[in-house]
Formats: structure tokens, C-alpha cells, sequence
């Protein structure tokens, strides 16, 4: 995999350097094998797995689909399946949104209620001009 991923990225000049996370994940997979896939932080998963799906695999380059597809059950390891609510008309608040209409003013009570800092009134200053 890493001398796959290796000949895909000397194929663009300055590839390594506008796709960091690939170039790094070569170095991975030059260091630790396959088992650098598991070893990426989930956070960087998707960037990688972009980064990779992104360029035009070649279809001889079996290694490099191999590659994305295991980056890819890796993303699909964190996924979060949402199970259908039992029953027609279930109301679950963790997943229903509701909307309503109300005024300005009562906007601004609700979002003064909830501020996290108090606002403090405007001084008023008199300016002298000299006439």
C-alpha cells in the first residue's frame, strides 16, 4: 500500500505538500505496514479518506482501492445508526425539531435570558462644541 500510495503522489509534482495528510499517511504505512490505518486518529479519518478519494485511482492500482476501502470501514466503525421510532406519530425530543412564530420582543427576552454576559446601558456623554 505505502508503495502505491507512494507512486500516486510522485505522480503530481508538489503533491506531498498540498496533500499533507496523504503524505503523512505514506510515511505511516512505510513505517508501521497496514496497521498505520488503525492508528489514525478518528479525526483525521475523514480528511484522509477525502484527500485519497479525491485523486483518480488507477484501476491496476488494486492496493489503493484496498486503501480507501479500509479507511472507509473505519469511518463507517464511528457511524451512529439511528434506529426508525416505534410507532406512527412517536415524538422523540432528541430528534424533533419544532418550530413556532413569535415576536421580536419576545425573541429578545428569550435571547436575553440565555446570554452568557450582561449588557451594560450606553453612557450618554455631552460633547462641547466650541461655537
Amino acid at each position: 500500500m505505502a508503495h502505491a500510495l507512494g507512486r500516486l503522489l510522485n505522480g503530481a509534482r508538489g503533491s506531498r505538500e498540498v496533500l499533507p495528510h496523504l503524505a503523512a499517511l505514506e510515511r505511516g504505512l512505510r513505517s508501521h505496514g497496514s496497521a498505520a490505518i488503525g492508528r489514525i486518529p478518528k479525526h483525521w479519518l475523514g480528511r484522509i479518506a477525502s484527500q485519497l478519494a479525491s485523486l483518480p485511482l488507477p484501476a491496476e492500482e488494486v492496493a489503493l482501492h484496498d486503501l480507501l476501502k479500509r479507511l472507509s470501514d473505519r469511518l463507517d466503525e464511528g457511524r451512529v445508526e439511528w434506529a426508525e421510532p416505534s410507532g406512527h406519530g412517536s415524538f422523540d425530543p432528541q430528534r424533533t425539531l419544532v418550530i413556532r412564530e413569535i415576536s421580536h420582543s419576545e425573541f429578545m427576552v428569550e435571547a436575553q435570558a440565555q446570554a452568557t454576559t450582561t449588557p451594560i446601558p450606553l453612557l450618554q456623554v455631552e460633547l462641547n462644541h466650541p461655537k
